[in-house]
């Protein structure tokens, strides 16, 4: 069982959370919050391995929170807030995930997959160093900048890639394997020899007449999913298909 306290000052948020975790089992909620000060002085009693934590709380923010105990070292954080803006500051503060509300079942589905790898032990150890969050490209003679955040999917082609954004692309002198290396693997899966996904982008996975699979992101594009990248994204989603 993994031992949960839902930090969050919004009791309707936490009986959602709450709601929402009974499809999990090994997920047993010890207690809720509603703010920053009754967690802090139930941690200091109550042991617990995942923290479902809100932001922006009277009192003391949950980032300011995560600073005055001693919980460093312990428990995975996957941050709940309404504000897409902190995402970055919430990863800099080693969470696993960062769901923005309202969120759906699969999206928390897909923290927790993350939260028990953590818990487990099992390669979601929280990272050591800083992956990459933009890339700068040519565009008309100027450097513009990219966030790795806005990436859809990328390309490989020999030495150099092309990112798509959205209704964009930027070609960027890059072997696809060195980029893999820079990107953060639990957002950033490869999935076949020359081409990675956003996982948080793909939409649906769909079968041709030969039993392979395309991987269609949220903009309608299809990307093949190569069979030696399958068990990996099959890892990646929590799903067997």
């Amino acid at each position: 069982m993994i031992r949960t306290l839902i930090i969050d000052d919004e009791p309707l948020a936490r009986s959602r959370i709450r709601a929402m975790l009974t499809a999990h089992p090994d997920i047993d909620v010890v207690a809720e919050c509603g703010n920053a000060g009754e967690a802090e002085a139930l941690l200091r009693e109550e042991r617990a391995a995942l923290l479902l934590l809100d932001i922006e709380m009277p009192g003391a923010s949950g980032f300011e929170l995560l600073k005055t105990t001693s919980i460093e070292s312990g428990p995975a954080i996957v941050f709940v807030t309404a504000h897409e803006e902190f995402a970055l500051e919430a990863f800099e503060a080693n969470a696993v995930d960062y769901l923005v509300k309202p969120f759906s079942q699969e999206r928390l589905d897909r923290a927790l997959w993350r939260a028990r790898r953590f818990v487990d032990g099992k390669g979601m150890a929280r990272p050591s160093r800083r992956w990459r969050e933009r890339f700068g490209v040519r565009v008309r003679g100027e450097v513009v900048f990219v966030r790795v955040s806005s990436i859809d999917w990328i390309a490989g082609a020999g030495n150099y890639v092309r990112l798509y954004t959205g209704g964009e692309s930027h070609l960027l002198r890059e072997s696809l394997q060195n980029l893999a290396a820079e990107l953060d693997p639990a957002v950033f899966l490869r999935i076949h020899r020359s081409a990675i996904v956003n996982i948080e982008r793909v939409k649906k996975l769909v079968p041709s007449p030969d039993g392979s699979l395309s991987v269609v992101l949220q903009d309608a594009t299809a990307v093949p999913l190569g069979p030696t990248y399958r068990a990996a994204l099959e890892e990646a989603l929590g799903e067997k298909f």
